[in-house]
C-alpha cells in the first residue's frame, strides 16, 4: 500500500478559505495518508468549522486514484448532513480540483439492500465514492424485491414447501407492501427463475412502466444466504393463510408481521457474511461510536467475534483496509471515550492477527499513559489550589516547572510545582502516544465567553438571581431535593424538579406530561418515583405556585427572562442570535416571549413616531403599510433608487443574480421591523431618509448597505446551483406574522418572523430553510433551536451571538453548538471580531452544579485535545495557574507549519 496525496487536488485554489487554512487542510490531508500507509486508522479531530470535510473528500479522491477507481471509497454520516456532504463534493471539486476529475459519487444511501446493489455494478457505471447513511446498514429491510429473493432462498430446494409459493404469489402485494408486485403469475414466475434473470422478466411485463434501472437483487446475496439458519422465515411462511374465511384478514395480517420479523433477523445476519474488501471508510461525527451503540456494533470484527463469544461480527467488520474517522469532539466525559472510539479500529480487514493484536496492545500502552497523565493532572490542580493568595505575585513569575524560587519563602509553591513538574512529564509521555493516532488543529480563539449572570450585566462568576416574584417553585423544588437527598434518591429529583425548573416553567409543568399523559418534551419525563407523601406533597405545591393558565408570569422566570431581553437587545442593535435550549416546551415559550417583547418594543417605537397609543397596535400597522406602500411599491422612485442602490453593490454578480438580489432586499426592507430598526421613522419619511438609514452605521458598527455588499461578495463565490437555492429559500420565507400556538392551552397568537424555531417537531425542509434563511442579513434574526441542529450545520454567515440557555453535562455538546457560528469565513472572522457565547445558570441551583462540572470536565478535554479552557471560570480563592505552566500540561495534536 502506498498512498499519497493526489496532485490533482490544490486547496490554494478555493476562493472560499484563507490561504493559511488552505495550506493546513493540504498538509493534513497528505499526513493522513502517509500515516495510513502503515497504521489501521487516523482521527482527525480539528475544532469544529475547520474544514475536515474538505480534508477528507481530498484524502477520498486520493485513495481512489491510488487504487486505480477498482474499488469505492465509504464516506459513512448522519443521515442529516448527508445532503450538504453531497453539495460539498460539488464545491470541492470545482473548487479545490486542477481539472474535472470524472469520479462518480453516489446519492446518499439510506438502506442496506442499495448499498449491497451499488456494490456490484459493473465498472463503467460505478461509483467511486458512496455516501452511506450511519443508521443505513442498520435499518429494517424495506426493499420488496430483496424480501421476495429471501423468501425465494427459503423455500428453494424443499419441496414440502414449494406448494407454499402460490400463497406468496397470491397475496405477495401484501406481504411485500407493494401494489406493483399484485399479479400472482408474475410473482410466480419471479420465484421460479434465478435472480439474474428478474430486471428482464419484470421489464417484459412492464414494457412502459416502472422499468428497474439495475438489477433488483444484489448478485451476491443468494451467496451471502446459503447457510444462513431459515427455519424461522420458513415458519412465518407457513403462517400464509391457504383459505380465505371470516379470520383470513387477521391471520394473513399476523403472517406479515410474522415474516417482517424474521426477515430482518435473516437480512441483518446476511449482512453480516458481507464478503468483500474496500479500501478506506471514512466515518463523519465519528463520536457516535464511543458507547456500544449499533453504528459502534457495524465496525465488530469476525476476528474480534471470534475471541469474545459474546460479540457478533459487525456487518461492516473486517471489510476496510483502513478508517478515517472525523471528530471535532473525540470524547465527552472522559479519554476513556477516546480510547472506545479508537478501538473500532479494530474493525478493519486485518492482514495478520499478529497486526491486529499489536494493535491491542498499543492501545493498551495509550490508555495506561493517559490514566497516569489524569491521575497527575488532578494530583497537580490540588497541590495548586492549596497555594495561598499571599503568593499570588510570586506565583506570575513562574515560567517553569523548575524555576530555582527560595523554598523557604515559597513551601506550597515549590511542593505543588514539584508535583507539576511530574505532571508534566505524564503529559509529554502521552502525547508521544497518542500523536500518531489523533490529528487536531485548534484555531485562534475568537470568542467570549460570558456565563452566569454576564448575559444581565452581573459578574459572570456569579449565577443569576432568583426575584422574589418567581423565588417559590425554587424554593419548594430545594426543599423537596433535600429531603430527596435524606432518602438517597437524589437523581429522581435532579431529574424532575432542577432540570426543567432550571429551563422555564413551562419546561417543568410539561415533564409532568400533558393533559392526555403523554410526554411532549424532546426526552421523555422520568419516572418520580416518588412515593414518599411529603415528597408527594411538595409535587403538588410546586405545580400550585406555577402561573396560572391566563396569567403573564410565566415570563417572569430568571433565565427565560434573562435570555428573552439580551436577545432583543442584540436583535434592535442589528444582531442575529442563535439560542440552544433542550426542552420543546421551552423552545416554544422563547421564541412566544421574544416576539412579543420584540413586537412590543418595535411598534412603540413607530408608536411614539406616529404620534400614536402604543396600544393602538392597528393604527401603528396601517401607518406602517401606508409609508411602505409610498416608499417601496414596485413603481413608487423610492423602489427604483433602493434597486439601484443594491445594483451598484453586485459587481461580481451576474446580472440575473444581481436582480433577484435587489429584489429580495427590497422584499424584506419592506416590513415593519426592517422599517423600523433602520430609518429614523416618521410618517413624513423621505427616499433620501430612506437610503441614510440604508447607508448609516448602526450600533453593531456597520451598515445595513455593508452586510448588502458583502452578501453580494459571498453570493459571487458559490456555485450557481448553491446561490440559486438561497434565492429560492429567500422567496418562500415567510416576511409577515406567523399564525401559532403554544403551550399552557393559550390560543393561537401572532408571532413575528423574526423569531424562528428549529427543533425536532419542525421538517427537515424547514429546518433547511430555515438555516439558509438564518445564512443571510434577513429574517429569521433570532433562531431558538435544539440538538437537531447542533451537528453539521452552518450557521455562522451572519451570526456572533449565542446563547445556551440549556446548559449540558458534556463539555462537548455545547462545543458542538458554539461551533455552528465558529467556522471558517465565519462573521466574527470577517469582522475580526468575537463571537460572544452567553452560558446563563441560576444561582444557587442545581443548574449551577452542572455549570461547574462541564467547566471541570472540560479542563481535562483541553489538556488531552491541546485547546485551551475557554469559559474557564476561575475561583477567587484560588491563585490564578500562569499561561507558561498550562502550556507544558496541554497535548498538541497539531500538524507542524510547512509549505
Amino acid at each position: 500500500m502506498h498512498w499519497k496525496l493526489s496532485e490533482s487536488v490544490v486547496f490554494t485554489r478555493s476562493r472560499r478559505v484563507p490561504p493559511e487554512d488552505a495550506r493546513r487542510q493540504q498538509r493534513t490531508a497528505a499526513e493522513i495518508l502517509e500515516r495510513l500507509n502503515h497504521q489501521p486508522g487516523v482521527v482527525l479531530a480539528d475544532e469544529v468549522g475547520m474544514g475536515k470535510t474538505f480534508v477528507a473528500l481530498a484524502v477520498a479522491v486520493s485513495v481512489v486514484e491510488a487504487t486505480r477507481r477498482r474499488r469505492p471509497i465509504v464516506v459513512m454520516v448522519p443521515r442529516g448532513v448527508a445532503d450538504k456532504w453531497r453539495t460539498e463534493w460539488d464545491v470541492f471539486t470545482s473548487q479545490c480540483m486542477k481539472s474535472p476529475s470524472g469520479l462518480r459519487i453516489s446519492e446518499p444511501l439510506t438502506s442496506g439492500s442499495d448499498f449491497l446493489k451499488l456494490l456490484d455494478d459493473p465498472a463503467d457505471r460505478r461509483k467511486h465514492i458512496v455516501l452511506l447513511t450511519h443508521g443505513a446498514i442498520t435499518s429494517n429491510l424495506k426493499d420488496p424485491f430483496v424480501k421476495l429473493s429471501l423468501l425465494r432462498q427459503a423455500t428453494k430446494h424443499r419441496p414440502l414447501l414449494l406448494n407454499q409459493r402460490g400463497r406468496i404469489s397470491r397475496e405477495a402485494s401484501t406481504l411485500l407492501r407493494d401494489q406493483r408486485f399484485d399479479s400472482p403469475e408474475l410473482v410466480q414466475r419471479l420465484l421460479r427463475a434465478p435472480e439474474t434473470e428478474w430486471k428482464t422478466i419484470w421489464d417484459r411485463t412492464h414494457p412502459t412502466k416502472d422499468p428497474l434501472s439495475d438489477d433488483p437483487v444484489p448478485d451476491n446475496l443468494p451467496q451471502m444466504v446459503r447457510d444462513l439458519d431459515l427455519s424461522a422465515l420458513r415458519d412465518a411462511i407457513a403462517q400464509i393463510p391457504k383459505n380465505r374465511g371470516a379470520s383470513f384478514d387477521s391471520r394473513l395480517s399476523n403472517a406479515r408481521k410474522a415474516l417482517d420479523e424474521s426477515l430482518r433477523t435473516v437480512w441483518h445476519d446476511a449482512l453480516r457474511r458481507l464478503d468483500t474488501k474496500l479500501p478506506l471508510l471514512i466515518l463523519d461525527e465519528a463520536h457516535h461510536v464511543k458507547n456500544q451503540t449499533q453504528l459502534a456494533d457495524l465496525l465488530s470484527s469476525k476476528e474480534a467475534a471470534a475471541d469474545l463469544d459474546s460479540l457478533r461480527p459487525g456487518q461492516l467488520g473486517s471489510v476496510f483496509e483502513r478508517m478515517l474517522f472525523l471528530t471535532a469532539t473525540p470524547f465527552q466525559l472522559g479519554h476513556h471515550e477516546l480510547l472506545s472510539v479508537m478501538s473500532r479500529f479494530d474493525g478493519i480487514k486485518w492482514e495478520t492477527n499478529r497486526d491486529r493484536k499489536d494493535f491491542g496492545h498499543k492501545l493498551d500502552d495509550l490508555k495506561n499513559v493517559l490514566d497516569s497523565a489524569q491521575s497527575r493532572a488532578i494530583e497537580f490542580e490540588r497541590a495548586w489550589s492549596r497555594i495561598p493568595l499571599t503568593e499570588a505575585e510570586a506565583c506570575a513569575t513562574v515560567s517553569s516547572f523548575t524555576d530555582g524560587l527560595d523554598a523557604s519563602h515559597h513551601p506550597t509553591l515549590m511542593s505543588a510545582l514539584a508535583v507539576g513538574h511530574q505532571a508534566s512529564i505524564a503529559t509529554s509521555r502521552a502525547e508521544d502516544l497518542l500523536r500518531p493516532w489523533i490529528i487536531r488543529h485548534v484555531r485562534n480563539r475568537r470568542r467570549s465567553y460570558l456565563p452566569g449572570g454576564a448575559i444581565i450585566g452581573d459578574r459572570a462568576d456569579i449565577g443569576l438571581p432568583i426575584d422574589d416574584s418567581a423565588s417559590l417553585p425554587f424554593l419548594l423544588a430545594a426543599r423537596a431535593q433535600a429531603l430527596a437527598s435524606l432518602q438517597k434518591d437524589t437523581a429522581t429529583v435532579g431529574n424532575l424538579y432542577a432540570y426543567g425548573l432550571a429551563s422555564s416553567f413551562e419546561a417543568y409543568r410539561s415533564t409532568r406530561s400533558d393533559d392526555s399523559g403523554t410526554i411532549v418534551d424532546e426526552i421523555a419525563a422520568p419516572e418520580t418515583g416518588l412515593s414518599n407523601r411529603q415528597l408527594d406533597w411538595y409535587v403538588n405545591q410546586i405545580d400550585e405556585a406555577l402561573p396560572t393558565h391566563d396569567s403573564s408570569g410565566w415570563a417572569d422566570h430568571p433565565k427565560v427572562k434573562a435570555t428573552v431581553n439580551k436577545a432583543v437587545e442584540l436583535t434592535l442593535d442589528g444582531h442575529k442570535v442563535l439560542i440552544f435550549c433542550f426542552y420543546r416546551k421551552t423552545g416554544e415559550a422563547l421564541r412566544q416571549r421574544i416576539s412579543d417583547e420584540m413586537r412590543h418594543r418595535i411598534y412603540a417605537r413607530a408608536g411614539r413616531a406616529f404620534g400614536l397609543a402604543p396600544s393602538d397596535m392597528t393604527a401603528i400597522r396601517a401607518s406602517l403599510q401606508r409609508l411602505s406602500d409610498r416608499l417601496l411599491r414596485i413603481d413608487s422612485p423610492g423602489y427604483k433608487r433602493l434597486h439601484g442602490e443594491v445594483l451598484s453593490l453586485c459587481g461580481k454578480l451576474d446580472e440575473s443574480s444581481a436582480q433577484l438580489l435587489a429584489d429580495r432586499v427590497i422584499r424584506f426592507m419592506r416590513t415593519d421591523s426592517f422599517l423600523i430598526r433602520y430609518t429614523d421613522i416618521s410618517r413624513d419619511l423621505t427616499v433620501d431618509q430612506l437610503l441614510d438609514g440604508f447607508r448609516s452605521h448602526g450600533a453593531r458598527g456597520d451598515t445595513l448597505r455593508d452586510r448588502m455588499k458583502h452578501f453580494a461578495t459571498y453570493l459571487s463565490t458559490l456555485e450557481p446551483s448553491e446561490r440559486q437555492q438561497i434565492f429560492d429559500e429567500l422567496a418562500e420565507i415567510m416576511t409577515g406574522d406567523i399564525r401559532g400556538g403554544w403551550s399552557e392551552g393559550q390560543t393561537a397568537t401572532q408571532l413575528l418572523p423574526n423569531v424562528r424555531l428549529a427543533n425536532g417537531g419542525v421538517t427537515p425542509a424547514n429546518r433547511q430553510r430555515l438555516m439558509i434563511a438564518f445564512n443571510t442579513p434577513f429574517f429569521p434574526d433570532v433562531l431558538v433551536a435544539s440538538q437537531v441542529m447542533s451537528e453539521g450545520v452552518n450557521l455562522h454567515t451572519y451570526c456572533r451571538h449565542v446563547i445556551h440557555h440549556d446548559l449540558d453535562w458534556n463539555p462537548a455538546s455545547l462545543e458542538q453548538r458554539t461551533g455552528r457560528v465558529d467556522r471558517i469565513g465565519s462573521l466574527a472572522e470577517v469582522l475580526m471580531t468575537e463571537i460572544e457565547v452567553y452560558e446563563p445558570y441560576l444561582a444557587g441551583t442545581h443548574d449551577e452544579k452542572m455549570f461547574r462540572v462541564v467547566k471541570d470536565r472540560e479542563r481535562w478535554f483541553g489538556v488531552v485535545m491541546g485547546g485551551s479552557n475557554p469559559g474557564d471560570v476561575t475561583a477567587d480563592d484560588r491563585v490564578p495557574l500562569p499561561e507558561a505552566l498550562l502550556s507544558k500540561l496541554t497535548m498538541r495534536l497539531s500538524l507542524s507549519e510547512g509549505p
